[in-house]
């Protein structure tokens, strides 16, 4: 009797290369490309260098800016529409005065492009340390890029804190400024705050930030609070 040869499993590298691929597939889609391209154009950005962080909704690049553009580098974020999260996003829009929940999906997420603008915009103005956003175009962000020549700047959650008592207090601080100001972060962690160059911790991730109106605005700021609070517990600050 014949024996029934097994199929061989392809090799890791082409499982690699497949999922890469698709990947490849929902990031730079031809509307992504066409909103690059504007930026490509108008001399902003020269390269995309590499990706500095990715996750199932979006991925950031570290960029080149064009010679003539007052930047070292910049931090390029690509919203993925096909894996974004319709349902999580329409949370956090729905009762913020500012924006409207789309029923396409495609315009949803450039309605969320636009509020992370406008959140960053709103975070620097009043004084909270995140990344300074330049310029949005549909599913695309472009913002400060946090990190040295050699690497972006890792989490707070693959870092460690600097100085558990002084970055607790910091960020309980940061969180305190938001929430006198009318607004909050809404999803913060360990997982979206930078350890950047000389100590300094950066907010990030600010898209899901509403204002006081929003009616989840104080049970948010709880949990943020909590959020950091658990992680520090850690240390023994709290």
């Amino acid at each position: 009797m014949a024996k029934v040869s097994k199929r061989k499993r392809p090799p890791r590298s082409l499982k690699v290369f497949k999922e890469q691929l698709k990947t490849e597939q929902y990031v730079f889609d031809r509307f992504t490309l066409l909103a690059l391209s504007k930026f490509f154009s108008q001399c902003v950005i020269k390269s995309l260098d590499f990706p500095i962080q990715s996750g199932k909704e979006s991925i950031v690049f570290r960029a080149t800016p064009h010679e003539d553009y007052p930047a070292k580098f910049l931090a390029v974020k690509v919203y993925m529409v096909e894996t974004s999260d319709f349902v999580h996003m329409k949370e956090y829009i729905a009762g913020d005065p500012r924006f409207e929940v789309k029923k396409n999906r495609r315009k949803l997420v450039h309605e969320w492009v636009k509020k992370e603008y406008r959140n960053l915009l709103l975070c620097e103005k009043m004084g909270v340390l995140v990344p300074h956003p330049h310029m949005f175009k549909d599913n695309v962000l472009i913002m400060d890029y946090i990190g040295d020549a050699h690497a972006p700047a890792p989490t707070l959650k693959e870092h460690g804190p600097f100085n558990p008592a002084k970055d607790y207090a910091f960020l309980l601080g940061e969180v305190e400024k938001m929430r006198k100001n009318g607004f909050v972060h809404a999803d913060l962690s360990e997982y979206n705050v930078l350890c950047g160059p000389e100590g300094r911790l950066w907010m990030i991730d600010l898209a899901q930030g509403v204002l006081q109106s929003h009616p989840k605005f104080e049970a948010w700021h709880a949990r943020d609070v909590q959020n950091i609070t658990r992680y520090f517990r850690r240390y023994g600050v709290c």
